[in-house]
């Protein structure tokens, strides 16, 4: 579908703000250290504007940085009803250190967003949380839970709260499900993942580079940083740049060269792109090879098994 103007953008992410204040394990950004930047309310209109789609499933107000250091995060989201294409479904994803409760009243009164979600990791318990997300508290974490509650109830109940929570024990997901159930908030949880740049995480080396087109790519995602350049995916702040939004409408960006040469080196040679050839994220594989990975896996652990063993090589 390459230079072909898609009719449904599944995921479209937009960092609001690049940059944040917390230095998580796991992140980028921990090691990256970018300055907080916030993209102007006329530079979301003109990237808004410029997509040439008719939907728009997810809407995330968010790839790597921290929304909530907008200074006007409410006049970005009544920007969103105005476009010609549907949007379904808003969403805002918050690090809950930001205590600017003012502005969040403003921004369930808009009545534009439909999810807001906290990211929140550890085994539940202050220390381990703490020690994932310097220098966030514990303390300022509960309290934004509650406040966020209370004016979601006032002025937007049909807002949905939950959080995303890395964490991999069944003991800490019961810690945080009594504590975040109370609070009105859902979790959902997932485990570590390898991010080119990241530091700490507890998930082993990066795996080996697989050419192949990347399943950011090859999805109906799009993700815009705060000047309104397009990057590749939402694993890392610029993996890839592929053109501007403000500049250039998507199905030019979709069709363009910076697109095709990049797609074109993840097909030949992934292992020689500094981001790329370390993450952590499998190339998609193709419907076929999806039908017939595990019946080719087993038939040839089979005929292995089989050969070694006629060979007197299998130790029993």
């Amino acid at each position: 579908m390459l230079g072909l103007p898609l009719r449904k953008i599944q995921t479209l992410g937009v960092d609001v703000v690049h940059g944040c204040q917390l230095r998580c394990i796991g992140c980028p950004n921990s090691s990256l250290k970018p300055d907080i930047r916030h993209m102007p309310p006329a530079d979301f209109a003109a990237c808004l504007g410029n997509l040439d789609v008719r939907a728009v499933k997810l809407f995330r107000l968010f790839n790597y940085g921290e929304p909530m250091l907008h200074p006007d995060l409410p006049g970005l989201l009544v920007i969103i009803p105005r476009q010609r294409y549907r949007i379904r479904q808003v969403e805002i994803s918050t690090n809950a250190q930001v205590h600017r409760f003012d502005m969040l009243a403003e921004v369930f009164k808009t009545g534009v967003l439909d999810t807001l979600v906290v990211s929140c990791d550890g085994d539940g318990t202050p220390g381990e949380y703490e020690r994932l997300r310097p220098p966030a508290r514990w303390d300022r974490l509960l309290q934004f839970l509650a406040r966020s509650r209370e004016l979601r109830d006032a002025y937007s109940p049909a807002t949905r709260l939950m959080t995303r929570t890395i964490c991999e024990t069944p003991q800490g997901r019961r810690r945080w499900s009594d504590v975040l159930g109370p609070l009105g908030y859902v979790p959902e949880f997932r485990g570590w993942l390898y991010l080119s740049d990241a530091v700490g995480a507890p998930c082993g080396p990066p795996l080996p580079a697989e050419n192949g087109m990347c399943v950011f790519l090859q999805q109906r995602t799009l993700f815009v940083d705060y000047d309104g350049t397009v990057v590749t995916c939402c694993c890392h702040p610029r993996a890839g740049m592929l053109g501007n939004l403000k500049e250039s409408t998507y199905s030019q960006i979709l069709a363009g060269p910076l697109r095709r040469r990049f797609l074109h080196r993840l097909e030949t040679n992934r292992k020689a792109m500094p981001i790329c050839g370390t993450c952590g994220i499998r190339r998609h594989e193709h419907k076929l090879e999806q039908i017939f990975r595990w019946p080719y896996r087993w038939l040839s652990r089979t005929l292995r098994v089989k050969y070694t063993s006629a060979n007197g090589a299998l130790a029993q």
